[in-house]
């Protein structure tokens, strides 16, 4: 005989829905910040500036003779953080409702971290950018390195919250590696990471899935 629908259940069904709703919704916003940066970091320009990373003064030049794509490419990637940083900070606001006490705590904590890294790197980045042609070209100051700090702890932090859910233990391990990578080597890692991690939680968070966390 099935089972009455009562409206506890009902109040249980509708609020797996929403919690289903908002980690896909996170994991669409954490791609879109990587296409964005995508966007900017695959200029020309942007590229010729890595490859002369040695030469502080070639870099300068070379922003002052291609200001228009240089302030395009580095300003999208500045965009491209902020939103990466609020698509982890969404992610770990979720987790928050799903886990269990001491790690929603940290999910609480860390979600701050990530928004607040993801905002003083990008921000700083492209308003550097549209006011200081040659400090931006010289590269990242204090507020990029804190930036930086953020939101890597804030990626670390959402890949080891779902070592028991609510997505696969070797998704998370790899986003807390690439967090974990990304500060001392190149920020496209970064990229890397919110392109692939935002698809899977799009394609893994579908009607239908279960939200569970062991």
């Amino acid at each position: 005989m099935a089972q009455p629908i009562t409206a506890s259940s009902e109040i249980a069904r509708t609020d797996h829905e929403q919690e289903r709703v908002r980690f896909r919704l996170s994991a669409t916003i954490l791609l879109l910040g990587g296409l964005v940066f995508l966007l900017g970091v695959s200029r020309p320009v942007v590229q010729t500036w890595a490859e002369n990373w040695d030469d502080e003064a070639a870099r300068i030049a070379l922003a002052q003779a291609e200001s228009g794509e240089f302030r395009f490419g580095f300003v999208t990637m500045g965009i491209g953080f902020v939103v990466m940083g609020l698509g982890t900070a969404l992610m770990l606001r979720a987790m928050s409702n799903v886990l269990t006490e001491r790690r929603a705590s940290v999910a609480r904590i860390a979600w701050i971290v990530a928004l607040l890294g993801g905002l003083v790197l990008g921000l700083g980045r492209a308003i550097t950018t549209m006011v200081d042609l040659d400090a931006a070209a010289r590269g990242d100051g204090i507020d990029g390195v804190l930036g930086t700090i953020g939101l890597s702890l804030g990626i670390v932090a959402c890949g080891l919250l779902t070592w028991r859910g609510p997505m696969p233990r070797w998704v998370g391990v790899a986003f807390a590696l690439a967090g974990l990578s990304a500060a001392p080597t190149i920020p496209a890692v970064y990229m890397f990471a919110a392109i692939c991690f935002g698809l899977f939680g799009i394609v893994y968070f579908r009607p239908g899935r279960s939200v569970s966390v062991n």
